[in-house]
């Protein structure tokens, strides 16, 4: 542990827990744009403590991550996802990452980028030039879609769709369990699990279906879902039982499309405000790509595409909120965490600390070249976690992030449209709190290979 002075912030009572339930995301925000490294709320014999510094970030999600398991609220997901990869603990979430590892290997990825580029092109012709579309609701469309061919094999559009929003009310319900309320008054975390059961009911014969058409017709099938039936490990893991199977199809199916559509959705509503980095992003892509279609090998070629994409998951980091409980007492620089402590880090937060992010607030992709990063700490930026439990798909995020801005920003020019009031809205993932409507405006010219006409993508 290091020895720095950090700064150390100690409250309680009912106002405290008030300003926590009536914006989470604010309160979490507001400890790190004041500096405070640690703040400890006092929840009578119990302890809320939020976490900034990002060494102290690093020492409970990776040096002493043994000391730490899941936070109440996501634990008492189970109902709902079961034992999958965001719930289990110990050596079951071990076994289970090695069992789902091989699905996000180097090797499957080229077969991925594929779908996600045939995807995107779909969809760039369903647009009508000139028409107005809630870009939150066509992100979800397209990344609702991908997942469900790469992990079904399947274009399962109109169940992903009830699956989703089914999803969202649970984990919805969820949030909940973090909150004061639900530590103080177990009927109340009770009622709150029932309900995510009865979601759950709602759409898992949908995916019982997919694993059963897998099981009888083994040899039509390549995708995620199918290496998970059939996956061993290297320490010799037997097979996947079909509820391990199920409960890690939800976890991804969800984590596969919800944070994807919501960092592409802030990444649009970012460009339109800020049309000097849009220009800067379409002469890249006509430099790198010429007008063609990308591919997985361009990706990299792609550099300042990445640098919106990460700087758009700086300042709109879908999962907001990471949630951890000590296990035993641990020393936390200055603070003792007594066992059953509730410790929370928010990406959010230590996004938005000008004491690591100077002028936070500004979209500044060029704060992502290498000699402007070099002095940053490394857990300063954690949009996907860290250590053992650091999303598995990541790269798999990143290059779809990367792909489908290349492909749609090619095609389609967003125009936000006037007299909006876009809020934030802190659920299980950073959505915005109302639907933002951009206008549609084609291109000028056509990617080759999309399958359109180049009259078609002319200004009207």
């Amino acid at each position: 542990m290091n020895n720095l002075n950090y700064n150390i912030e100690s409250v309680g009572g009912l106002r405290e827990i008030v300003k926590l339930r009536r914006n989470r995301l604010e309160y979490l925000a507001d400890a790190g744009r004041r500096g405070v490294d640690i703040k400890v709320l006092h929840l009578g014999s119990r302890q809320l403590i939020q976490i900034n510094h990002p060494d102290l970030i690093r020492d409970v999600l990776v040096t002493h991550d043994w000391n730490f398991i899941k936070g109440r609220g996501l634990r008492a997901s189970k109902p709902i996802l079961g034992n999958g990869l965001l719930t289990s603990e110990g050596e079951l979430h071990r076994r289970q990452r090695r069992l789902v590892q091989p699905a996000f290997h180097s090797a499957r990825l080229s077969s991925y980028a594929q779908v996600m580029v045939e995807c995107a092109s779909a969809m760039c012709k369903d647009w009508m030039h000139g028409q107005r579309y809630a870009i939150d609701r066509e992100m979800m469309r397209i990344t609702l879609q991908i997942v469900g061919l790469t992990l079904f094999s399947a274009d399962v559009l109109s169940d992903a769709k009830e699956i989703g929003e089914s999803l969202t009310r649970a984990l919805q319900l969820f949030l909940a369990l973090n909150s004061p309320a639900a530590l103080l008054i177990p009927p109340y975390r009770r009622w709150v699990e029932r309900r995510g059961a009865q979601e759950r009911c709602a759409f898992e014969p949908v995916l019982r279906k997919v694993i059963e058409d897998h099981r009888m017709h083994p040899e039509q099938y390549d995708d995620m879902l199918s290496m998970l039936m059939n996956s061993h490990d290297d320490m010799g893991t037997g097979y996947m039982p079909d509820e391990l199977l199920l409960d890690e199809s939800l976890t991804l199916f969800l984590a596969g499309h919800e944070t994807t559509a919501n960092a592409l959705t802030w990444t649009w509503f970012l460009l339109a405000q800020h049309p000097e980095v849009e220009a800067t992003l379409r002469m890249e892509l006509d430099e790198v790509l010429g007008g063609r279609l990308p591919t997985l090998d361009d990706v990299p070629r792609l550099k300042y595409t990445g640098r919106v994409f990460r700087e758009s998951l700086r300042l709109y980091p879908p999962a907001w909120m990471i949630t951890r409980e000590a296990v035993a007492s641990y020393r936390l620089g200055p603070v003792d965490v007594p066992p059953g402590a509730q410790l929370l880090m928010s990406p959010y937060a230590t996004h938005h600390d000008s004491r690591f992010w100077p002028d936070p607030e500004n979209f500044d992709p060029d704060r992502w070249l290498e000699e402007a990063s070099t002095n940053r700490p490394k857990f300063a930026f954690y949009p996907f976690g860290a250590g053992t439990r650091v999303c598995i798909g990541e790269h798999f995020a990143m290059m779809e992030g990367v792909l489908l801005i290349a492909i749609l920003a090619q095609q389609w020019r967003f125009q936000l449209a006037r007299g909006q009031v876009v809020e934030l809205w802190p659920q299980i993932t950073l959505r915005p709190k109302h639907s933002i409507y951009f206008q549609f405006k084609q291109a000028t010219s056509v990617p080759q290979g999309s399958g359109l006409r180049e009259g078609e993508l002319q200004y009207q």
